[in-house]
């Protein structure tokens, strides 16, 4: 099995396992504007007790036509767009072990292009959008607004993504591992790709930064599983819209594979709670849910994410993600 070390500019060493047909490619310098998934897993009936309800499940007081209005599906939505997800950071989801923030998956429905990779980096160049401001509460990024994208090109599951050196400014190892993980992530959500390499002004980097992070491998999402939650949803996105029933993917790393659900309509009713299991029970598992719901009309709607603490049973990790609820 290959592998990647990451050294801290501290001295710490971090030994992170890699996981791991045509040519796809994304070529010309972009200028920045300011599915991968692989789920698993069962669904169950209702637990006995439910995480009591707060403001921070109620829906944002904005009209759903401001929302994007295409299922986030990952695919072609309608007037030639397609829907994609964007990777930022955000609070929620820690735990008394695990500070937040976490990367956060926000919807995004962009003019189709063959190009769909390069594009996604462009986006995520860009930033958080207003509307992703109002939905999500301390939504940020960790990529330089001034960065360029210069190039992607993906073969045999592998991209390489040619960036400018703005990408490595500023300083602080958070920082770096989380505008890294956002890359990989963002374009590993694409079924043609497994991993990421990066170069900046089109030179292969092996040492990233002043934090002097090794990257003389190619690095894929489970290089960066300390920057997700304990519950981490991947899809839906915040912001997409689900119709008739949700189904909703990711990852967790949870006690006994269990985490809970809710998901509430716009003035707080609950239209289905219960728990979800993964596919591994010793550490991080993929789950795959479909959760049922009957609105009569086109609202915002809140999903929320839990497990309860093994040591105390308190709530814990606990996300929500907000979302258009359609009929």
């Amino acid at each position: 099995m290959k592998r990647i070390v990451l050294f801290l500019a501290t001295g710490l060493v971090l030994v992170l396992a890699l996981a791991g047909c045509g040519d796809v490619v994304d070529a010309g310098p972009l200028p920045s504007g300011g599915t991968g998934d692989r789920p698993t897993g069962t669904a169950a009936p209702d637990t006995p007790s439910d995480v009591p309800a707060d403001s921070g499940d109620k829906a944002p007081r904005t009209s759903p036509t401001s929302s994007p209005r295409t299922p986030d599906s990952g695919g072609t939505g309608g007037n030639d767009t397609t829907s994609i997800r964007l990777y930022f950071v955000a609070p929620g989801g820690g735990t008394p072990g695990r500070a937040d923030p976490f990367l956060v998956s926000v919807h995004r429905e962009i003019p189709s292009t063959a190009g769909i990779a390069r594009a996604s980096l462009e986006q995520l160049v860009a930033g958080p959008s207003a509307a992703d401001r109002t939905l999500i509460n301390g939504v940020a990024t960790s990529v330089p607004a001034d960065t360029l994208v210069l190039g992607v090109n993906i073969r045999d599951g592998l991209a390489t993504v040619d960036l400018s050196r703005e990408f490595e400014s500023g300083g602080g190892s958070f920082s770096m591992f989380a505008r890294l993980a956002q890359v990989v992530y963002t374009v590993t959500q694409f079924p043609t790709v497994d991993e990421v390499e990066f170069r900046l002004d089109g030179k292969p980097v092996t040492v990233f930064s002043g934090e002097g992070i090794v990257l003389d491998e190619p690095a894929s999402r489970a290089d960066f599983l300390d920057l997700l939650p304990t519950v981490f949803v991947d899809s839906p996105a915040a912001g997409a819209e689900v119709t008739g029933s949700l189904r909703a993917r990711g990852m967790a790393a949870v006690f006994e594979a269990t985490f809970q659900y809710r998901l509430a309509a716009e003035d707080g009713t609950v239209l289905a709670k219960g728990f979800a299991m993964t596919d591994d029970g010793a550490g991080w598992g993929s789950f795959d849910v479909t959760i049922g719901f009957d609105v009569s009309r086109t609202q915002q709607g809140t999903l929320t994410v839990w497990e309860y603490s093994a040591e105390d049973g308190s709530v814990q990790g606990k996300r929500v993600t907000p979302l258009v609820l359609s009929p």
